[in-house]
């Protein structure tokens, strides 16, 4: 009977114990990939002896905003030369480009995808095998041909390049193309085809609104891609009024005639991080739910 009664109780401490591990391992996981961003947000408070310091800091002392200052003031100043432009002007220009890219992304990649997943054509497949195999492709091996091509088109220093060949992205149309394939019954378009909805109207009305969570998963990652992105806009943009965050950030990172401003450059990471965190939260209902989808379904 003692065997008995000890048993039950024995478990449950037993689960006790590994909840209470689980959550400790967390909770430490937690702490280690949150320290960059307490890091990066203690540092934009801090001076620049402050910062070169060899003791690390973890608390600035004292808290100063000189470097929010400086980005917020009319013209910004690196190495005593104005800049001719400004920060807001940079987190604009970021997000005419994130919009820009993301939305046509979004809506051209599901409608490729729906047409992937439902309907049938001559070579469907040898041409969703080439959209799979572009991903397989290296962007280093395309940079120079890319800009050729920009060049040549005039499009230097404009958004067209950092828009037009992102609007059909591969992986969206792959991810859009599962993900209507595992979602939308054939019985549900053929009902509204009996009832004389055109192939686009099926798609606006019927698709999109059932493969919702999986637009907030691609409309986050283009988002979020086309908001950090360095190298293809520091290739085509060249005039500093056009300048995304990432690349008038980049100029504060020091170079052979000018000292580092990393007190700046953590104040300017911090301020670029809030519409990421805004974008995220805004949708994190219908992303949680895409990956869930995801993961039940696959």
């Amino acid at each position: 009977m003692s065997h008995s009664t000890s048993s039950p109780s024995r478990h449950r401490w037993q689960g006790i114990v590994k909840i209470t591990l689980i959550y400790l391992l967390l909770a430490i996981l937690t702490v280690f990939f949150m320290l960059p961003f307490y890091t990066m947000a203690v540092a934009s408070f801090m001076q620049r002896d402050a910062l070169n310091s060899v003791v690390p800091n973890l608390w600035p002392n004292p808290a100063i905003l000189d470097n929010y200052k400086v980005l917020f003031s009319r013209t910004l100043v690196f190495a005593g030369n104005p800049l001719n432009t400004t920060f807001l002007r940079a987190i604009v220009n970021s997000i005419f480009l994130a919009v820009g890219q993301t939305v046509p992304a979004v809506l051209l990649a599901s409608l490729v995808g729906f047409i992937f997943a439902k309907r049938d054509f001559p070579g469907k497949n040898g041409l969703f095998i080439a959209v799979l195999l572009t991903m397989m492709l290296p962007y280093q091996a395309t940079i120079v041909p890319f800009f050729l091509l920009m060049v040549k088109l005039g499009w230097i220093n404009t958004f067209w390049p950092l828009w037009l060949p992102w609007w059909a992205p591969a992986f969206g149309i792959f991810l859009m193309r599962q993900i209507i394939a595992a979602t939308v019954p054939d019985s549900l378009m053929d009902a509204a085809a009996i009832d004389g909805a055109s192939l686009l109207t099926i798609y606006w009305r019927i698709i999109l609104p059932l493969v919702r969570p999986g637009l907030a998963v691609l409309g986050i990652l283009n988002f979020m891609n086309s908001w950090n992105d360095y190298i293809y806009s520091n290739i085509v943009m060249n005039d500093i009024k056009m300048f995304t965050t990432p690349l008038l950030l980049a100029l504060f990172k020091g170079s052979q005639i000018a000292i580092p401003e990393y007190g700046i450059l953590a104040a300017g990471s911090v301020l670029s991080t809030i519409p990421l965190l805004i974008v995220f939260f805004a949708f994190q209902r219908w992303l949680v739910s895409g990956i869930m989808s995801g993961a039940t379904k696959g």
